[in-house]
């Protein structure tokens, strides 16, 4: 009885000495990413990430009423930008006039009707957008940059933005009436945005 009760102490030893061993060696330090960008300009560009986010789903979905709300709310997000923190003047000047280029897209895409037309603003925008994640250097995700290389009159191409490499195009969506949704998975990442280097 003795020698099984001392070899169950040797175990639980041997088991917490184990244990003990990992906590040490699993101690490490485990560095976090400091983005060069201040964090109240972090959150307000997450905002307009997810309005141009919610706004491309609105595409895919054939929904022009949710089309327009996510791009009156885009609108506002990208005026709560701060851009007057970005470390860089001349790229903040830069990031205040790409954004008035991007408000003039959206203004027009919300005036529109046509679901097609539409889509062409949405096209302007997705490029504007690009330019303004590069210039201002937002560093809280990889942007992906996508092509459909037949969006319009099937031989001109059109362009979105993705947090996530999967093709969902917003061009031709769910519900095509020639397609449906056939379409919804062509196009290819032409690039991406990745600030966090």
């Amino acid at each position: 009885m003795i020698t099984v009760r001392n070899t169950m102490i040797i175990l639980a030893v041997c088991i917490l000495g184990a244990c003990n061993n990992n906590k040490t060696q699993n101690n490490t330090t485990v560095t976090t990413y400091q983005s060069k960008n201040s964090d109240s300009f972090n959150l307000a560009f997450e905002k307009v990430l997810v309005n141009y986010d919610s706004m491309r789903n609105a595409f895919i979905n054939w929904d022009t009423v949710a089309a327009d709300k996510y791009a009156m709310l885009l609108q506002s997000s990208l005026l709560d930008v701060p851009y007057e923190q970005l470390k860089d003047e001349a790229a903040a000047t830069n990031a205040n006039s790409i954004t008035q280029n991007a408000m003039g897209a959206l203004e027009q895409l919300i005036k529109i009707d046509s679901i097609q037309n539409k889509r062409r603003f949405f096209y302007t925008l997705s490029e504007t957008l690009y330019h303004l994640i590069k210039t201002t250097g937002y560093d809280k995700a990889v942007i992906y940059h996508k092509k459909c290389p037949m969006a319009f009159n099937g031989d001109k191409e059109g362009w979105w933005l993705s947090q996530t490499k999967r093709i969902d195009n917003p061009y031709f969506g769910k519900f095509d009436p020639k397609y449906k949704n056939a379409m919804l998975e062509c196009g290819t990442v032409e690039d991406s945005v990745n600030n966090m280097q």
